[in-house]
């Protein structure tokens, strides 16, 4: 990955932030996306070398934030390898409980932001011949759980625009993938879910591992695949 531009949005903390610290060190330079200008801040200055880690704030549900993001990238580093769409969230609801503005929000967080994202970035790395698109989805993305339905259809959505891209974009070099974690042992999870039995849970460092592969030219074959981890 070296000298690759890789963008991560949701790399403020968690999983986000791990796959920013794996790339990272793995010689990429970094664009770290996120609402918390302070939390990038910090999560730059951790890794401790600002010529390659550059924080940005933005929302990524607003296609304008998003449109000026990329401006801004471009304008610093000329082009786009790597984008990994990490920004999500869910609710535990059955949807009799769901109201509007929860399901208005989860496909915003789960599946806008992630249209937004790919949106933008596809005409650079068209006209680049090249590039990766990485959808962190979930399990809730491949299975139904009838607790968690309005999250489930976004991150189904997630899924199927995963592969309409891999299908539409390969011809310019570009692939498309998605990967499927089961819950995340982040500080948030672990902290809602204190009496759960973690022991099949993922590590945020598992998913940024997978990202690491998809990413690589390791995984030069991998196209519209949906990696399961759990």
């Amino acid at each position: 990955m070296k000298d690759q531009v890789c963008i991560i949005t949701g790399a403020s903390q968690g999983t986000g932030k791990a796959i920013a610290r794996a790339l990272f060190e793995s010689g990429a330079r970094v664009v770290l996306v996120s609402r918390s200008e302070a939390r990038l801040a910090a999560v730059r200055d951790e890794m401790g070398i600002p010529e390659t880690v550059w924080a940005c704030a933005a929302d990524v549900t607003r296609p304008g934030q998003v449109d000026g993001l990329v401006q801004k990238i471009l304008q610093q580093h000329g082009r786009i390898d790597l984008l990994v769409n990490n920004v999500g969230g869910g609710l535990k609801k059955e949807l009799v409980e769901t109201s509007n503005e929860d399901w208005q929000h989860l496909l915003e967080v789960n599946l806008t932001s992630t249209f937004n994202c790919c949106r933008a970035v596809l005409p650079v790395m068209r006209q680049q011949r090249a590039g990766t698109i990485i959808n962190i989805s979930s399990k809730a993305g491949r299975v139904g759980e009838g607790e968690f339905a309005a999250y489930c259809a976004a991150k189904h959505g997630v899924v199927g625009l995963t592969r309409a891209l891999a299908d539409s974009e390969g011809q310019y070099g570009i692939r498309v993938n998605a990967i499927c974690p089961g819950p995340i042992a982040t500080e948030k999870m672990i902290a809602l879910y204190l009496e759960a039995d973690r022991a099949a849970w993922s590590t945020p460092e598992d998913v940024a591992n997978t990202v690491l592969y998809l990413s690589s030219p390791a995984g030069h074959a991998m196209q519209g695949k949906t990696v399961d981890l759990y």
